[in-house]
Formats: structure tokens, sequence, C-alpha cells
């Protein structure tokens, strides 16, 4: 199976309430490209802020067949993901001593066809008191996918692509997988058009702020409240700044 690994670089429908940025066009690209091949796995990994989560949850809206799962911090152990789904349909509590069992009622349940999408998937690599971790929860869905010809979708942080690329049988089996290491400054560009703003000055600060820890939701607050300021005339950068400087994030712009 051919894969491809792409990687955003810095330089490099519509739903109501969704930009559509590169990394949203590129993530939704690999997760279309599953779901037209039932059985398959892709991976969606990268900084937070930048998009996944939300990118993935308008996905689901669009398309009842797809569903989606939050693995917690301590709870990305098989039998946990057991209870997680069985949960979902009901199915009672999984039994410890016949998990092979359990995870072919629960692959039945699933369904072919379908898209099930793991949100922080990092928190499924389990430590062990042995030394190194335990990657099995993720072999174990990827064998109830290929079994169920049902896609799945690993979601997560950076950490998630160097999980998943140290087990090579789970690596060489992911559709275009999607690693995004920094925000492109083009998606801020476009989260500046979506508010008429298309000043290079402004989006050259904005995309300095987009590179803080709040990424894109930073981004999306400062035109928010120079919306606010501006009324129904467009934004101008007097606007930003002050939006920047009542967020206390006028420190990370250049304006």
């Amino acid at each position: 199976m051919a894969e491809h690994l792409h990687i955003i670089n810095p330089q490099s429908r519509q739903a109501p309430g969704l930009v559509m940025t590169q990394t949203a066009t590129d993530i939704l690209r690999s997760v279309q490209l599953v779901a037209e091949e039932p059985g398959t796995l892709t991976m969606v990994a990268g900084i937070p802020g930048i998009g996944k989560s939300e990118t993935l949850l308008r996905y689901i809206q669009n398309n009842p067949e797809a569903m989606k799962f939050d693995i917690v911090a301590g709870e990305g152990r098989i039998w946990d993901l057991a209870a997680n789904l069985m949960e979902r349909f009901e199915m009672g509590t999984p039994n410890s001593r016949r998990m092979r069992e359990e995870r072919l009622r629960i692959t039945e349940a699933i369904g072919m066809g379908r898209i099930v999408i793991f949100d922080e998937a990092q928190y499924m690599a389990n430590y062990n008191p042995r030394g190194g971790f335990n990657f099995d929860a993720f072999e174990w869905v990827r064998a109830m996918a290929e079994e169920g010809l049902f896609s799945v979708v690993f979601c997560g942080d950076l950490s998630l692509a160097d999980t998943i690329g140290s087990v090579p049988q789970l690596r060489r089996r992911l559709v275009r997988p999607v690693v995004i290491r920094s925000i492109p400054k083009g998606d801020v560009a476009a989260f500046a058009a979506a508010r008429g703003v298309s000043d290079p000055a402004i989006i050259d600060a904005l995309a300095a702020v987009a590179k803080r820890h709040g990424g894109l939701a930073d981004v999306k607050r400062a035109l928010e409240h120079s919306a606010q300021r501006a009324c129904k005339r467009g934004i101008t950068t007097a606007d930003v700044k002050a939006a920047l400087l009542y967020l206390g994030l006028s420190a990370q712009g250049g304006l």
C-alpha cells in the first residue's frame, strides 16, 4: 500500500464555522482516502491549536457514518478502549478474560464501511513499568479495522507521530498520514480572509501570535475582538493592535 507522509512546512462546503485552511484541507483529504478504502488507517498528528479536532468534528457532523472517541490519559489500554466502545453501543462491560471475543463483538457492532476517529490517540501508548511503552492498543484497533472493514483515523499531538513511527507494522499501513509541525502562514491568512482582512502587516502580526501556545485559537480570538471594535466597517491595523493589547498578546505580534 502506498503511503505518503505529508509534513506541512512553515513556508510552505463549506460548513458554517469551519475555515478551510491548508491544514483543514489536508486533513480532510486523508480522511476521505481511508473512507474510500475500508479497513485502512491514517494519522493526523500536530502541534496544538491548528484545528485538528475541529476539522474532524466537522467531518463527523457532515458524515453520519463516522464516529469519534476521545482517549483520556491513563485510559488508553485495550480494556479501556473496549469499555469505551462497548458503552457507546450499549453492550455492557468487557470481560477481561475474553478480550478476543469482545473484540469480535465490537467489530460487528461498528459495522463495515464506517470511519472511527480516535482523538488524543497518543494516550493509547501505555508506559510499561519494565521499561519503554506498550503499543498493543494500536494493534488491537488495527486488527479490528482490517477484520471489520472499517476505517480508522488516529489523531493527536506530535508525540503520536513518534509513537506510530516506532511501530513499523503499523506505520507502513498508514494511508497518507498528516504531520503538522508548525502553523502555516496560509492558515492565518485564511482566517483573516474570512473576516475580510488581507493587510499583509496584520497577517504577519497574527502569524507571530499563532506561533505561540494559543495557535489559531488566539488568531480567531484577536479577529473577533477586532471585528467588535470595527463594528460594521472593515477591520484596520489599529483595531487588531487594540485587540492584541486587550488580550495580552501584543508582545507576540508585530503591530
